[in-house]
């Protein structure tokens, strides 16, 4: 299966010390060159840039002609292009947290997750401690809904180990 990813939960993953997870769970990801140029941006935080550097053998960038559709225009230019990236690869998985750019892939039929999935997947396989993770993703400034944490913990409590 193929991965493609935003930034956003790559930046959050990096911070919190589960991004080794993600190629744990995936094997090489993919992402649009929009996304590519977020994550190596100068403003870009450093330790974003050091993980993109560290494992770019890891890390598959791919161009994307982002078409003229009004329904991407809200989004950012990254998100546009994972989005239109995951529906030219079918049966990928996209990782995606911003709501606008979730409810737009959902609605073009592509099968998403988010931070907090990867890292319910995680846990799930042993990779990382579910709770730890949790607690290091709310000292940071990602915007964790409760409803979609509690949704996220039934899971993680329902799944077999």
């Amino acid at each position: 299966m193929t991965v493609i990813a935003d930034t956003s939960p790559l930046q959050y993953a990096v911070e919190i010390d589960a991004a080794p997870t993600i190629f744990m769970l995936y094997g090489r990801i993919v992402v649009p060159q929009a996304v590519s140029s977020e994550m190596c941006h100068p403003s870009a935080p450093l330790s974003l840039r050091r993980w993109v550097e560290n494992n770019k053998e890891e890390i598959h960038v791919q161009s994307v002609p982002a078409p003229d559709d009004p329904r991407l225009a809200l989004l950012d230019l990254g998100e546009r292009e994972a989005i239109v990236l995951a529906q030219q690869m079918p049966g990928s998985l996209l990782i995606i947290d911003d709501g606008d750019g979730r409810k737009e892939a959902q609605r073009r039929g592509v099968r998403i997750t988010g931070l907090l999935g990867v890292i319910r997947d995680a846990a799930l396989r042993g990779f990382l401690d579910f709770e730890g993770a949790l607690q290091r993703l709310r000292n940071t400034d990602f915007r964790l809904s409760p409803e979609v944490e509690a949704v996220v913990r039934r899971q993680y409590r329902e799944q077999p180990r």
